[in-house]
């Protein structure tokens, strides 16, 4: 393929003067691709940002490009904000309102009906950037955005192509706008029996929220008029659950615990082309670690997909995957079996010291025997629930040795350099299976909890290598880790079965990259 000019040459900022490998390739597919979804596993330090700026360039019309997360997209906008026609896009609550000085523009005053002459003739941040916005050529929003706004209003406008950044993770994103969740502990929901005895059919969750909806649309119009604004924001959200509950049918499952009440459909599938693809003509999927199953979780068929995966652009050496045969990680494991894995976890840590490591637990109970078990443990650090980001702050900034004992990451974080130079994967991340609506899914897709535990393992492989100097090792201790990928070889992308395999002792510690 003809190798383009640079990115610079197609209005990208100025430090963007060459292509990395195969960059340009990726994107003259994603110009010329004649089916509609593209799906393309671009591994860690690939540039995809860079890729689909360009294309969204030379593509006629105009592009939305959807992130997982409100940081990647401030992350866009530092790279690729100072380019003409790129326009940021987030929720009311993002911008002040300049009415209510208190308060942002979700709870502003034109909620309450009050008539407000910035929102029409200009003044208002949050609408100000909304129409710049609808007439930008590119636009960088959030997929929780992105499904709201179009759902609830008149949108950002036509668009000729779509970019699913983290493509691996639309199906979780759909489902979870999709979703349902009354807290039992919430004062507004005590009012609806939560702790009577619950429907136990569609049919009878449709009329438990028609009995209940007239109600909260009557205490909603109460709160307006006496501009009760927390009570306000909190019965919307209770009308539009209970509106969105009138309408569930036979997929949906619904999920009992102390603290909630879950309602969700099975799949994705059915809510994919409403409120995320919207009737785009191009739609492009870009992730390090989605396969074809992402595909098949969005409900796209293979005749409409053309998909590809690029090589990693890393050594291989410099991000080994090693599994060292231990103990088979379950219930059933013994306290022997339990020392025995605590122990390797010591003798991978004894020569790594010096340096700064990740210990992925998955739960917070066998985190809890690592910091009680270990030799190290006056070198480990963890989090609770609620502070995870200054603990990782904390991390980050820290001196080595120390050692981050975490069950939650896997995904959303990069520790580059000196950060992370090794990590050990406890065992496979398996969900918890024991909800009603995780084993509806189970039951419905052999395939599924296993595309579930690939995508985690992948991802919290990729956390310490960050660009092709970096390096750090991952360890894996439980043995489940080898049948796993001899069963489920199509749902793990090739970049991370190259760097792959089995010794049965330690090996030394790295010192530098290649």
């Amino acid at each position: 393929m003809t190798e383009l000019p640079p990115p610079v040459a197609f209005g990208l900022p100025a430090k963007f003067d060459k292509w990395r490998p195969d960059q340009s390739n990726a994107v003259m597919t994603q110009v010329d691709s004649k089916e509609r979804f593209l799906l393309q596993v671009c591994p860690t330090g690939f540039g995809k940002s860079i890729v689909y700026m360009t294309s969204a360039q030379l593509t006629t019309g105009r592009t939305v490009i959807l992130t997982s997360t409100k940081g990647l997209q401030s992350q866009l906008m530092t790279d690729f904000g100072q380019m003409p026609g790129v326009v940021d896009m987030r929720g009311r609550g993002n911008y002040p309102c300049r009415l209510h000085t208190k308060v942002n523009c979700d709870m502003g005053l034109c909620m309450f009906g009050v008539k407000c002459i910035m929102k029409d003739e200009g003044g208002c941040a949050y609408f100000d950037q909304l129409n710049r916005a609808k007439h930008a050529k590119v636009v960088i929003t959030n997929y929780s955005y992105w499904m709201s706004q179009n759902e609830y209003s008149d949108g950002l406008g036509r668009f000729d192509m779509l970019v699913l950044d983290e493509a691996h993770s639309a199906p979780d994103h759909i489902l979870d706008h999709v979703n349902i969740t009354f807290n039992k502990k919430s004062w507004i929901n005590k009012s609806l029996d939560l702790d009577d005895s619950l429907p136990n059919d569609y049919m009878s969750w449709r009329n438990w929220a028609e009995d209940r909806l007239a109600e909260a649309n009557l205490g909603l119009e109460t709160a307006k008029v006496h501009r009760k604004e927390k009570q306000y924001i909190q019965l919307k959200r209770l009308v539009d659950k209970l509106s969105r509950l009138t309408e569930v049918d036979k997929t949906w499952v619904w999920e009992d615990t102390p603290m909630s009440v879950t309602l969700s459909p099975t799949w994705p599938a059915p809510f994919a082309e409403t409120i995320l693809f919207l009737g785009i003509p191009k739609v492009v999927l870009t992730s390090a670690t989605a396969v074809r199953k992402t595909a098949d979780l969005l409900g796209i068929k293979n005749h409409q997909l053309k998909a590809e995966e690029f090589p990693h652009s890393f050594p291989v050496s410099n991000r080994p995957l090693v599994h060292i045969p231990t103990v088979r990680m379950n219930y059933k494991i013994t306290d022997m079996e339990n020392r025995l894995w605590i122990s390797k976890v010591d003798q991978i840590i004894r020569d790594r010291v010096g340096t700064k490591g990740i210990i992925h637990t998955i739960s917070y109970a066998r985190r809890d025997m690592i910091l009680a078990g270990s030799k190290y443990s006056n070198h480990m650090i963890t989090h609770s629930r609620g502070d995870t980001e200054s603990v990782v702050r904390t991390f980050k900034r820290a001196d080595p040795p120390c050692i981050l004992v975490s069950p939650s990451m896997a995904t959303g974080w990069d520790f580059p350099d000196d950060e992370c130079r090794f990590q050990i994967i406890v065992k496979l991340p398996y969900p918890d299976m024991r909800g009603a609506i995780m084993k509806a899914r189970s039951r419905g897709d052999n395939d599924y909890i296993n595309y579930i535990v690939a995508q985690q393992l992948i991802q919290a492989t990729g956390r310490g290598v960050r660009s092709r100097t970096d390096w750090c090792e991952t360890y894996v201790i439980d043995n489940n880790v080898t049948w796993f990928l001899d069963r489920n070889d199509k749902l793990v992308v090739d970049w991370f079965k190259e760097a792959f395999s089995v010794r049965n002792t330690v090996p030394k510690p790295m010192t530098k990259g290649e």
